[in-house]
């Protein structure tokens, strides 16, 4: 087995100390993804779900190799609640002088897994831990990282997508300026919202779409600039969507969702439309639209450079 990988290696608790080796691991390893401290400390110290143990980097001596968040679904979303439920949210390792990639993500997998199933997880997924994730599953192209997982006995249990757009050239169509007018015309206001709007806005989100979106939302209300638009029925003034960005990561546009029985008229497409143009007057000049399955909604989008293609992955525990 792996057993002969681990004498080399050493674990250490990830803390603010050390936040800086993951950080490095990361980018080493993971050569289409860009970490920042402030994506480690968001799915690890500010998640409220963390757990000590769940969070680890590996050493060389004092080299970092690897590094494995993991975590249990034990405090928030207080309706999503499940002890037996872990999650890997991150995997990254490289070579050392001793051992080899495949040694790292193994031996770092193994620890995580085993501390998952002493808490008392029944199973493990990799790698979307909604709210406090960095990808939606893995990216395809980290094949290493994939042939480590299905060594270790998982399967794939989904797939999704994220959308890379280059904002710098990004204007409006004219067919969905035109949308907006007709919307408008019918009563439909679509507005940027204030800041005391958060408890009526993230409860109506929960209401229609669920308690992760409802958290995103929220916290997008605690940024420096507002990144909520919301659109209302003036002849009823209820809210009928709702479209964000900047709440997990600065270039992150999303979520979006309308009222079912205001779908097809074309609001989420000017709500889509409006909240990257709010992110490119902010100065973000490549967006992110992660996460989804939805083909035709997104690839209206001008200026698409890109697309990345994950497969969530699961195993029994014990």
């Amino acid at each position: 087995m792996r057993e002969g990988t681990l004498p080399c290696l050493r674990f250490e608790e990830l803390t603010e100390r050390n936040v800086q080796d993951a950080v490095r691991v990361c980018n080493s390893s993971l050569r289409y993804d860009s970490f920042k401290a402030s994506t480690i400390r968001r799915v690890t110290f500010q998640d409220p779900n963390i757990e000590a143990g769940l969070a680890i980097l590996a050493y060389e001596g004092e080299e970092p190799l690897g590094v494995a968040i993991g975590c249990r679904r034990t405090k928030q979303p207080p309706e999503l609640v499940d002890p037996t439920a872990g999650w890997i949210k991150v995997l990254a390792g490289i070579a050392g002088k001793e051992i080899d990639e495949l040694g790292v993500l193994n031996s770092i997998c193994e620890k995580v897994e085993n501390e998952l199933s002493r808490l008392g997880a029944k199973n493990v997924r990799v790698s979307d831990m909604a709210s406090w994730h960095v990808w939606p599953g893995i990216d395809l192209r980290y094949e290493t990282i994939l042939e480590v997982l299905e060594d270790r006995g998982y399967s794939k249990v989904g797939e999704a997508v994220d959308y890379l757009v280059n904002l710098r050239t990004f204007d409006i169509p004219r067919r969905i300026a035109k949308i907006r007018e007709s919307l408008c015309q019918r009563g439909v206001s679509i507005t940027l919202a204030e800041k005391d709007e958060c408890d009526i806005i993230s409860g109506w989100v929960k209401a229609r779409f669920g308690p992760c979106w409802a958290f995103e939302v929220a916290t997008s209300f605690k940024n420096n600039e507002p990144g909520t638009i919301i659109a209302k029925d003036r002849n009823t003034g209820d809210i009928i969507g709702f479209s964000t960005h900047g709440s997990l990561e600065p270039n992150w546009f999303g979520p979006i969702g309308v009222e079912e029985k205001h779908r097809k008229s074309g609001l989420g497409s000017v709500m889509l439309f409006e909240t990257l143009r709010l992110m490119k007057l902010k100065g973000v000049s490549e967006a992110v639209i992660p996460w989804t399955s939805h083909l035709f909604f997104y690839t209206q989008v001008p200026g698409i450079v890109g697309i990345r293609h994950y497969h969530t992955m699961s195993k029994r525990l014990g």
